[in-house]
């Protein structure tokens, strides 16, 4: 158990701690006071910690059903966790997402003495397999326009510009997931013609990039249709670009989660939906496509503001193994 110099510590760093000890009991019913202190740098944002404790929520609803303290697991014990995850047919990038939540918790934990080993530390993910071969998951320009005609017949001009930009800030531009989600009006530079996009990571960083006409012109149709018999909910002094329509958020910053939920239907409308495919395989049909009409290897490193020309680069490995792919279609066989 942590001494009491620890305890007076963790007092002043949360405002929410009495002075007392630390039980199991108390951390696992306060874990998310503690886990800020051991992701993203000790400054996650508001969207990483709700990830984060769904993930952890799920992990502790698991463990009581089986009657189990998760203080009190062992390294096999996380193993047969990552077994459950398998059979419930989990992809492994997502239990790579969820293994990295419960490190957090046990990180933080240990680090207040409730435990003195990390169980999940060596527990790894399964392969996620060949990058170059996830890429082969994309959406032809053909495919993205089926998207389109599912929002199109949205009669509600607020939620069919919306989720049509959503499309084309992803599928068109290159965006990711986050980046759309924490877009904001006064990233906008209409005279440049410019979007300074705030990047993944905790400070997100910023960087322009130049969408098309067309882009540009839906951005317009989707502001003026915003509605106006209620008041835009800001996010500290910014109002953000891509809002709820949901009755419990309305016009408040959309979520990560919200943004799959319209991308998923939509893509279950038109027959498109795939096992294991995510938001991310607009961002890849946006460097596959691009570089399909372009060979323009810079171009698309560009797009997609990749940092190392070698990521770029996988594209090509793409674009190759399509192209055998379809030869081997013409080729007749015996």
């Amino acid at each position: 158990m942590p001494d009491n110099n620890l305890i007076v510590t963790t007092n002043q760093l949360s405002s929410t701690l009495d002075v007392q000890q630390i039980t199991p009991d108390y951390f696992l019913a306060h874990y998310a006071e503690f886990i800020p202190r051991v992701i993203a740098k000790g400054n996650p944002s508001s969207d990483t910690m709700r990830h984060y404790c769904n993930q952890i929520d799920f992990f502790i609803r698991w463990c009581i059903a089986h009657e189990r303290h998760p203080l009190a697991l062992n390294e096999y014990q996380i193993m047969m966790y990552r077994e459950f995850l398998l059979n419930r047919q989990y992809k492994p990038d997502s239990i790579q997402v969820m293994l990295a939540s419960i490190r957090a918790f046990y990180t933080a934990a240990k680090k207040i003495d409730l435990i003195k080993v990390n169980p999940a530390a060596d527990v790894e993910a399964p392969s996620i397999g060949n990058s170059t071969d996830a890429l082969l998951h994309f959406y032809s320009p053909q495919q993205m326009n089926e998207v389109v005609r599912v929002f199109d017949a949205d009669a509600d001009a607020f939620t069919r510009t919306r989720n049509k930009l959503i499309l084309y800030l992803m599928g068109v531009e290159g965006l990711r997931n986050i980046e759309v989600h924490r877009a904001c009006v006064e990233d906008i530079n209409w005279e440049a013609s410019a979007i300074m996009v705030r990047g993944k990571g905790t400070k997100g960083r910023m960087e322009p990039i130049y969408p098309c006409e067309e882009t540009f012109e839906l951005i317009e149709e989707y502001l003026k249709a915003i509605p106006t018999n209620h008041k835009v909910k800001k996010d500290g002094v910014l109002t953000p670009l891509i809002l709820s329509s949901s009755n419990r958020n309305f016009l408040g910053r959309i979520s990560r989660n919200g943004i799959r939920a319209i991308m998923n239907k939509a893509l279950e409308a038109c027959n498109l939906k795939h096992p294991g495919y995510s938001c991310h395989v607009f961002r890849h049909s946006c460097g596959t496509n691009l570089y399909q009409e372009t060979k323009d290897l810079r171009l698309v490193q560009d797009i997609l503001r990749h940092r190392d020309p070698k990521v770029t680069a996988r594209y090509a490995h793409v674009a190759d193994k399509l192209s055998k792919r379809y030869t081997s279609k013409l080729v007749p066989h015996d």
